[in-house]
């Protein structure tokens, strides 16, 4: 099968790739479309441990089963087992796995094998081009369902990027009453406007605008980038007793003023992953239309595998979410 192959930093390239047989248990899927994760792009830059060449990324899809049934997976496979499996927190299994990463071969191909588990059939009335976002938006769900946030709150978020984005509409539809939404890309700062953003300033040079909008402090403040700054800043925006929310991964490790935060009390919780609770949500949630951001979406065909991963490092902020077309 033709397979798009990450084979060295920054270079990824259209090539015959083994077509797995699916075993007992799992199911092979004949992919109409794949999504660019943020994991992805980190990955095509040689910034992840864990996807070394040659590699065929991807984990968010949309396709057909070989009996023509329409189909999403949840890429994140567990063990089953565990006590945290057992316990209903199987994104916490030590032996979790993830398609595209460790090995397992993604969906940047024309197949991919799943267990049958991890299969979710979806309508025809669902588009590819908001199918596609069953898995970003699952994590979106299970940070949510953790905070349990009450209507009419106030709420601030650091990256306006794909996961930003989403925790937008998840906010307003939720009842959030106020969102401040911080990023340093005026692309992405005039894409949460359009969303609906109450306040999108420029953490550079209008942070003084967001601090004097936040006042005592936000009830809510969701990290979605994950560098160091973006982490302090979240912190700096939450008022007394409120929450904390740190979800951006880019940097492994950060320096934080925390004995400020001690004296405000501050909540933090670090969601990861979602369960397959928070997955059905999500569909559940994109069939009704009620998050959509299919108007940010852009698609390329996936032998243009390398045009399109240079445009999402190169061009950061044109496109919030980058679908590849397989077929």
């Amino acid at each position: 099968m033709r397979a798009l192959v990450y084979t060295a930093p920054g270079k990824v390239v259209m090539e015959d790739w083994p077509r797995q047989l699916p075993g007992a248990g799992e199911v092979e899927i004949a992919v109409a479309a794949a999504g660019v994760c943020g994991a992805d792009v980190s990955g095509f830059l040689g910034r992840s441990r864990r996807r070394k060449p040659p590699a065929v990324f991807g984990h968010e899809l949309v396709g057909r089963t070989m009996e023509g049934r329409r189909v999403v997976a949840d890429p994140l496979v567990s063990c089953g087992l565990c006590a945290e499996c057992l316990g209903g927190a199987g994104n916490l299994c030590l032996g979790l796995r993830l398609l595209g990463m460790d090995r397992m071969a993604g969906c940047f191909a024309e197949f991919v094998v799943v267990p049958e588990s991890q299969v979710y059939g979806i309508p025809d009335a669902l588009s590819d081009a908001r199918a596609i976002f069953a898995e970003p938006l699952a994590n979106i769900a299970h940070l949510f369902r953790l905070v349990a946030p009450q209507r009419a709150i106030r709420m601030g978020i650091v990256g306006a990027g794909t996961m930003g984005s989403l925790a937008l509409k998840m906010a307003l539809h939720l009842g959030v009453r106020e969102v401040l939404v911080e990023d340093v890309n005026e692309a992405r700062l005039e894409s949460a406007r359009q969303m609906g953003a109450t306040l999108a300033v420029n953490a550079e040079d209008g942070r003084g605008d967001a601090h004097h909008f936040a006042g005592r402090g936000l009830d809510l403040v969701l990290d979605a980038c994950g560098e160091e700054r973006a982490r302090q800043e979240a912190f700096e925006l939450c008022r007394p007793g409120g929450t904390v929310v740190l979800l951006g991964m880019a940097k492994e490790r950060s320096e934080l003023d925390f004995g400020a935060s001690i004296r405000k009390e501050h909540r933090v919780l670090m969601p990861f992953g979602y369960t397959p609770v928070d997955f059905r949500r999500s569909l559940e949630l994109l069939v009704a239309g009620a998050v959509d951001l299919t108007a940010w979406t852009e698609e390329m065909p996936l032998d243009e595998g390398q045009k399109a991963f240079e445009r999402m490092t190169g061009k950061r902020g044109a496109t919030l979410k980058m679908m590849l077309r397989v077929r």
